[in-house]
């Protein structure tokens, strides 16, 4: 074997040293792609022979790395001496191109070749000798006798390697030491995952480390496998699809998420390429020759189009069939898919963009808990109203609510589980919640009363929740603490009086919702507001704080119209008796201490328009309204940004109202 493959290699040599010194230059560039990499090159090679162990042995002055695959054929060693002529096909082993072995010139000066029958040597001191035309010369190409001078050096070695039933054994020599520790520090014990064969890696230097790798029986496409190294053991779920798997590690409850600087493609061999989610991704995706960097060509194209179809139906599977949810909490990315796709191309980017193609259609009628109900009632509401909803097993996975909705999901609004309200009561929490989102919703314009049905049970007196029907009969209040929750969802209990109002008239939303007391703010005394104001007009309790303002302005003299409904960011516009632009934005309060908020429309407004811009802070009792105007509020008041729906919010300003009677 020997004979015939160094002769034909001498003879093209002698033909054409330009070529030869040219191959040199490809060997240094190979070493380089593959910096630190060389193990994982010869790992592969042994896994491809076919081997289940791997052995690197650090010995005197010599390092040996063996396997217990199948010896080299005469086509096996010469593709080892040819570059870019592997005899390997792809798909049906992980090496294919033929160079990977040529790294190894990167840690070392002199390799030996031992396998079955062949003993063979690499050195370029010896390829120099034999084509002393050649500038310089490559050292993997020209092999060489393996002299016997060597063999004793080193054969002992070997031969308790050949023993342990190891059949190929490489010997390296005139060791780079800073090559080797690199090797050794670099090395991922992660490289046995997506490996076919290789079951055990002992690496012995100074300090053994031996790494196994146990693979359990596959079950539903699932297969447990089982990692141990000297730092610890650990256990990997392995999902396989076409001729892609998905890797999950575990932690002592199951399937946890990966780091994302460990989540990376495979190649086979881990690339730098991360994957954007908290798992490993394994399959035939094309690299470049180091095996570190994504190729995003057709082949990779196919290997992504499985992989999105593996993770579609895995989220599928979490929500529709006994998945769990830490394996739900696995498939959810690292960072926002959503802003990912905008990214510059590259691998997570294609992904990302697959998926969501890949999902069209599969997830259009899931719905996902609003923001506005608690998991429970969502639950409930969404089965009365037969609609598919994320499971409330899921409520703790961070991020899943805006992937699905990625996805193609929806958020559930109102409407999606009005129907269910026909059907069942939900619960305390539920009611106030639901009422709160109501009041919200007619606040900003976005519901008419007349859509509300007065026989859903939603309002709570006493420990009873009741219709709206049944509580026109009440002579009692709604509860307090319902009072307080809805309060505290929406923005003021006045609101709330607003939308019973609306729903039914003023004196059945005074009764059943008596006027808050007013609490005055620690340390703050309650403004006094000034004595009543008498202007030539009659101000109504039913009117809205809108319709009052404009009728206080008016009969001042301002030449004013009501653009609520406009949503401009302000309430009120017109000019003052002096003829100046001005815009008014109204806002309720209960009592003088109670914080008002700005959305963001209306505090860019209030800056564009400076003095021009004024806030109406208005009160309401049972006998008398309280109007106090605050010019420029943007310079005049304290802002705090807060994130709710990103509005503005005051709590510090001085209510020094007038006082108008009300009839």
């Amino acid at each position: 074997m020997l004979s015939a493959i160094r002769n034909s290699l001498l003879a093209e040599a002698r033909s054409s040293p330009a070529l030869l010194s040219d191959l040199a230059g490809l060997e240094t560039y190979i070493a380089e792609s593959y910096d630190s990499r060389s193990f994982v090159e010869l790992l592969q090679n042994a896994d491809d022979a076919g081997g289940s162990r791997f052995n690197v042995l650090r010995s005197e002055d010599f390092l040996l790395v063996a396997n217990d695959g199948h010896p080299f054929t005469p086509a096996d060693f010469e593709s080892l001496c040819r570059s870019a002529a592997s005899v390997k096909h792809r798909g049906a082993s992980i090496g294919y191109r033929g160079i990977g072995f040529k790294s190894v010139v990167g840690f070392a000066e002199v390799v030996h070749v031992l396998s079955g029958d062949l003993e063979a040597t690499f050195s370029r001191e010896r390829t120099a000798r034999a084509i002393p035309q050649a500038t310089r010369v490559p050292l993997i190409r020209i092999p060489h006798q393996l002299e016997a001078t060597d063999r004793v050096r080193f054969g002992g070695a070997v031969e308790r390697l050949n023993e342990a039933g190891f059949n190929t054994v490489f010997v390296f020599a005139g060791l780079i030491a800073s090559g080797i520790e690199a090797e050794f520090s670099a090395f991922d014990p992660t490289s046995l995952l997506f490996l076919r064969n290789i079951q055990q890696v002992e690496l012995q230097a100074g300090i053994e480390s031996i790494i196994t790798i146990r693979r359990e029986a596959r079950k539903r496409g699932r297969r447990t496998l089982r990692l141990a190294t000297a730092e610890g053991d650990s256990q990997w779920s392995v999902f396989d699809g076409d001729g892609v798997s998905l890797g999950f590690v575990h932690d002592e409850s199951g399937i946890a998420r990966l780091p994302e600087r460990q989540a990376v493609v495979h190649a086979f061999q881990p690339s730098h390429e991360p994957t954007g989610f908290a798992f490993k991704l394994n399959g035939d995706i094309s690299t470049d020759p180091s095996r570190t960097r994504i190729v995003l060509d057709d082949r990779t194209a196919t290997v992504i189009s499985a992989t999105v179809k593996l993770i579609v139906e895995l989220i599928r599977q979490c929500l529709f069939a006994s998945f769990d949810s830490r394996l739900m909490a696995s498939l959810v990315p690292v960072s926002d898919p959503r802003m990912v796709i905008f990214q510059r191309r590259s691998f997570r980017t294609e992904l990302f963009a697959a998926l969501q193609r890949e999902a069209k259609g599969t997830f259009d009628a899931v719905f996902c808990r609003p923001p506005w109900l608690n998991a429970v009632d969502f639950e409930n509401l969404s089965k009365a109203a037969g609609i598919k909803a994320v499971p409330r097993k899921f409520e703790g996975v961070d991020g899943l609510a805006a992937f699905l909705m990625f996805l193609g999901a929806k958020e559930a609004t109102f409407r999606t589980i009005e129907p269910a309200l026909e059907r069942i009561v939900p619960s305390n929490t539920g009611a106030a919640e639901i009422v709160a989102h109501l009041t919200n919703l007619h606040s900003m314009r976005q519901i008419e009363p007349e859509s509300l049905k007065p026989s859903w049970r939603l309002w709570q007196f006493g420990d009873r929740i009741l219709s709206m029907e049944e509580a026109k009969q009440e002579t009692s209040s709604l509860a307090a603490a319902f009072v307080e929750k809805v309060a505290e969802k929406a923005s003021s209990s006045t609101e709330l009086r607003r939308l019973v109002a609306a729903m039914t008239d003023a004196a059945v939303a005074t009764r059943v919702l008596p006027e808050a007391k007013e609490p005055g703010r620690p340390g703050t005394p309650n403004q006094s507001p000034q004595a009543f104001q008498q202007l030539p007009i009659s101000l109504k309790r039913w009117r809205g704080a809108e319709q009052q303002v404009l009728a206080l302005l008016t009969a001042r003299g301002w030449k004013v119209e009501d653009v609520s409904r406009q949503n401009i960011g302000y309430d009120i516009e017109g000019r003052t008796p002096e003829g100046e632009e001005a815009y008014v934005e109204v806002k309720m309060i209960e009592h003088t201490s109670q914080p008002f908020t700005l959305t963001s429309n209306e505090e860019a407004v209030a800056r564009q328009k400076g003095k021009a811009y004024r806030l109406a802070i208005v009160r309401q009792t049972n006998n008398s309204l309280e109007v106090a105007f605050i010019e420029d509020p943007i310079n005049k008041l304290k802002l705090t940004r807060q994130c709710r729906q990103w509005v503005w919010e005051c709590q510090a300003y001085e209510f020094a109202p007038e006082r108008y009677q009300l009839e």
